[in-house]
């Protein structure tokens, strides 16, 4: 267990009306851990043997825990450990990318059940919807009625600056001012009745990676996403830290000089851009495809480039936060984010540590499907996180 997640430790209270905060202390420790005994959650959060049991029971009752075999050995009688139920809650994920779309199903544990994507040169918001519409309806459609029922939200993950960053990702002018004129959660509500949450796209993949990856553990990291351009998050005490105008972690912003931002250097469409002037394919970033040498050389190329960039951001970043490591993750194959994280390793022996500390830097576990599945996270951890702000604070 997490003993250094202050906000799970020795957190539960016997007060009365704080049922709902117990309940959902409860899931979150048993999510983290995979499955606890009814005395090993008591112990856990300070909570009376019979308190723990109540709300376990209570809990099972829902269908949002299942029990287990018992467990044998030990003193007493054979503990029941439980364990989240995959089909007790639903969510549906949206992300709404510069050159791709994403619907994607998820379990209560963050399984995806199902998934639609779609590709354009860059997104009309007119067709956007419509394609949403009918991916929400096959999707749902698909779902029994039990299941359809158990469907708690959607959860959207875009770039909060959809008409911007022209010259780096040109787009027709009438769609860039159609994005300036949408409200991407008043037009969802006009194609699903669902309740709907939003944050940024490279948010919502820090939202994964700290969820379902960080096999380190760690509460404070700088979250980097390679995508069409490049995005990223930070995390302050195992949470989301999103500022004073829900634009912290803005990695892709930050200055490489008084011209240059990080995004300018370090984006995807950078390499695809070269590798369509070589007339070589893109395709193995998305992982349709084997890796033509060629293309593999010219990403290479761009990647020891673009590390260049990322080191003296990490240097910066460190100098700020002072992180226990540094996560690089984006819309690549893995050994191409490993080439990637390598090559920013590299650099980094080489920036100025003087009166810092250079954190461990490591590749992340999720990869393409990381945005669309911090999206579909949002509505878990409103309904189900003890204090769903730590994940919602970033929310449009």
């Amino acid at each position: 267990m997490n003993q250094d997640n202050t906000q799970l430790r020795n957190a539960g209270t016997n007060q009365a009306g704080m049922r709902q905060f117990n309940e959902r202390l409860i899931l979150s420790l048993i999510r983290e851990e995979g499955a606890l005994t009814k005395a090993e959650i008591a112990k856990a959060t300070n909570l009376t043997p019979q308190t723990a049991t109540i709300i376990i029971n209570r809990l099972e009752e829902q269908e949002l825990l299942i029990a287990g075999k018992k467990r044998q050995g030990g003193r007493g009688q054979p503990s029941t450990p439980y364990r989240l139920n995959a089909d007790g809650a639903l969510s549906l994920g949206i992300k709404i990318g510069r050159t791709s779309l994403e619907v994607l199903l998820i379990g209560f544990t963050g399984e995806i059940r199902s998934r639609l994507s779609y590709n354009y040169p860059y997104p009309d918001p007119r067709e956007i919807f419509s394609q949403i519409a009918r991916s929400l309806e096959h999707l749902i459609g698909s779902l029994s009625d039990d299941h359809k029922n158990k469907v708690i939200g959607i959860g959207v993950a875009a770039p909060y600056s959809m008409d911007g960053w022209e010259e780096e990702l040109p787009g027709s002018a009438e769609a860039r001012k159609a994005w300036s004129e949408t409200n991407i959660i008043n037009e969802l509500a006009k194609v699903s009745d669902l309740p709907a949450s939003m944050t940024n796209d490279a948010t919502a993949a820090c939202i994964a990676e700290l969820t379902f990856g960080n096999q380190q553990n760690w509460t404070s990291f700088l979250y980097f996403y390679v995508g069409t351009l490049m995005g990223g998050g930070l995390v302050l005490n195992g949470q989301i830290y999103a500022g004073h105008n829900t634009n912290a972690g803005a990695m892709g912003s930050i200055p490489l000089d008084r011209n240059k931002q990080l995004i300018n250097q370090a984006s995807i469409s950078h390499l695809e851009k070269k590798l369509e002037e070589k007339g070589l394919s893109s395709s193995f970033l998305e992982g349709t495809s084997e890796i033509n040498p060629e293309a593999w050389k010219a990403f290479t190329q761009w990647a020891d480039s673009a590390a260049e960039a990322m080191a003296y951001a990490i240097t910066s970043g460190c100098a700020f936060v002072d992180p226990q490591g540094v996560i690089i993750d984006g819309r690549m194959p893995a050994n191409a984010t490993d080439y990637l994280v390598n090559a920013v390793k590299i650099a980094c022996q080489d920036a100025n540590w003087e009166g810092l500390y250079m954190p461990e830097i490591i590749s992340g576990n999720i990869g393409i499907e990381a945005r669309a599945l911090g999206g579909a996270l949002l509505p878990i951890y409103s309904n189900f996180a003890p204090d769903s702000e730590a994940f919602l604070k970033a929310t449009n």
